[in-house]
């Protein structure tokens, strides 16, 4: 398990507490500190004490932010399981042994993810389900089993908290990319772990909700706009395809082109790409970039989303299917 802390005592007490009371332990628990000033580190160390697991402790002098920071914890791991733990969530008691049991029946699959509930400052409910609000229908999750790459493209719905990887994949994942695209900030590092896993193979969802995910200020990552798609999550999702400019959203499909260009030759060169692994990141790529590509002729617009549309490889797989579609239209 790796966890990753930053000036987090207000919260990593309880979170350090839920890890002592999983049902299954963790078999070791990697935490790097980013050179946190708030006592974080003193109570990571008495926490080490009790833990009935080993705890290795990093703690830096100087702050190199969220993606450094797990980046090494990641590559201090040991297991042939990993798991990311946030300083400010609180576990199910379950959650190690279900994620694990997951992954031990689906030999085939490189992660599992879960869903969660979202909590506040003050650990009351805010959300039933993380899923919910990213727009991650009963039917998304049931689309995963036959195409989790096109499902986990289209929906950010995986946090690095419910998440769990085989270590088999760490060569493909670091270091985590940091100059793909330019102009854009760099791909968070949960949404760049899933999609490498997603496009490598199959992936095991849980239904379950194991991780009360805390929303507040200052928590590294959040969900973009949250209050929207807390009270009307889908109609949120799909609004937001009409919001943004042409040039806007055309640098926002290049930059996941390229980053499924990067995820290709990662994936080749950790000889974790099979020919169904390149087919689908290639029919992605072609499809984001004849988005990126459509001209300013309302007319040639039309006819190329159509056809594009009507594609099994189009918007309905890689992108939101008819929203999108209309938007490209009309944008």
């Amino acid at each position: 398990m790796v966890l990753a802390t930053f000036n987090g005592s207000r919260y990593v007490a309880e979170q350090l507490a839920s890890l002592v009371e999983q049902t299954r332990q963790p078999d070791e628990v990697v935490v790097v500190d980013d050179a946190s000033d708030d006592g974080t580190v003193a109570l990571v160390e008495a926490f080490a004490e009790r833990s009935p697991a080993p705890v290795r402790l990093v703690a830096r002098s100087e702050h190199r932010g969220t993606w450094a920071t797990f980046e090494e914890g990641l590559r201090r791991a040991t297991g042939d399981v990993l798991v990311v733990c946030d300083q400010d969530d609180h576990w199910a008691p379950e959650k190690l042994e279900v994620l694990l049991r997951g992954l031990a029946e689906r030999p085939d699959a490189l992660m599992a993810f879960s869903d969660a509930r979202l909590i506040d400052p003050h650990s009351r409910v805010i959300g039933r389900s993380r899923w919910r609000v990213a727009g991650f229908s009963p039917r998304n999750v049931q689309l995963v089993s036959l195409d989790p790459f096109g499902q986990l493209l289209s929906h950010q719905a995986v946090s690095g908290c419910t998440m769990a990887i085989r270590a088999d994949l760490l060569p493909a994942l670091l270091p985590f990319p940091a100059d793909v695209h330019p102009g854009l900030p760099r791909m968070m590092y949960d949404r760049w772990m899933s999609l490498m896993a997603a496009a490598a193979g199959p992936v095991v969802t849980v239904p379950e909700k194991l991780v009360d995910y805390r929303i507040h200020p200052a928590q590294q990552s959040g969900i973009r706009a949250f209050r929207a798609r807390r009270l009307a999550p889908r109609t949120a999702l799909l609004a937001a395809q009409f919001v943004h400019r042409r040039a806007e959203v055309n640098r926002r499909l290049g930059y996941h082109a390229a980053h499924l260009e990067e995820i290709r030759k990662r994936l080749e060169a950790a000889d974790l790409a099979d020919g169904e692994t390149l087919a689908r990141l290639a029919a992605a790529q072609r499809h984001l970039r004849m988005r990126g590509a459509l001209g300013a002729v309302r007319r040639r617009r039309i006819r190329v989303v159509s056809a594009e549309y009507r594609r099994l490889d189009g918007y309905r797989r890689f992108s939101l299917g008819l929203a999108s579609a209309l938007a490209d239209i009309v944008r």
